[in-house]
């Protein structure tokens, strides 16, 4: 049965008390709710979202996610650095060759990480070798800035426990007026990280496999980038 969107935050809110409070759900023996994602995609049916990676929040101005206890980073968005062709140099100069011998370059950078260093200058976000130059990943800080506001400016956080077929949704965190001026501060600072994840297709091809650059944050951190923060169990 497919469940409408909530119209406003109080129907919303109701909607993730009842959840919170109905315990035990058996999940739905359908591919949507299979694998890692599937308790996520499973909160999103019962909720009556229909979501994408589009730059918008996911009902009535509020994006929701879904993690458990185990979860390290929680993804904020998606966002390709400049120059497109930016990834083939990552993979051909920072990638290794794995078991089928096609490079990767898969590496998560919190401000600073072995090899790499999170700066900004002229109005970007740049991600620069410790060592050597040439080309760098690059984003404006209004393209970043525009996909927070448009997405991320009230967030909810479901906390939820996965038993076998069976999932169970314990608490939510409801954040709200995202510290926009400070999004920049905190991408260089490492509490948001940039998480690349790309590969050859073949061993040595032009084609790249990308399974997309992640702004991430831990759940821990989440109330850095907030104002108000509301939690109902």
């Amino acid at each position: 049965m497919t469940i409408s969107p909530p119209s406003t935050k109080k129907e919303l809110f109701a909607r993730l008390r009842d959840l919170i409070q109905h315990g035990w759900y058996e999940l739905p023996k359908t591919s949507r709710c299979a694998g890692t994602g599937g308790c996520g995609n499973f909160l999103e049916d019962l909720l009556g979202l229909n979501v994408g990676s589009q730059d918008i929040a996911d009902s009535v101005g509020w994006e929701i996610k879904y993690y458990t206890k185990a979860t390290n980073l929680i993804t904020l968005f998606h966002k390709e650095a400049k120059p497109p062709t930016i990834m083939r140099h990552l993979v051909s100069k920072w990638g290794w060759a794995d078991k089928q011998g096609r490079k990767s370059f898969r590496h998560t950078i919190k401000g600073r990480s072995d090899r790499f260093k999170v700066e900004t200058d002229g109005g970007q976000i740049i991600v620069r070798p410790l060592k050597g130059n040439g080309p760098v990943p690059v984003w404006t800080h209004d393209d970043l800035l525009n996909i927070a506001g448009g997405k991320l400016r009230r967030l909810i956080l479901v906390e939820g426990h996965r038993n076998g077929s069976k999932v169970r949704f314990g608490r939510a965190d409801c954040y709200e007026n995202l510290h926009l001026e400070n999004f920049i501060y905190e991408v260089v600072r490492g509490t948001i990280c940039i998480d690349f994840d790309v590969r050859e297709n073949t061993p040595g091809s032009v084609g790249l496999r990308n399974h997309g650059t992640k702004f991430r944050v831990s759940p821990d951190d989440v109330c850095r980038l907030y104002t108000k923060k509301e939690r109902f169990s």
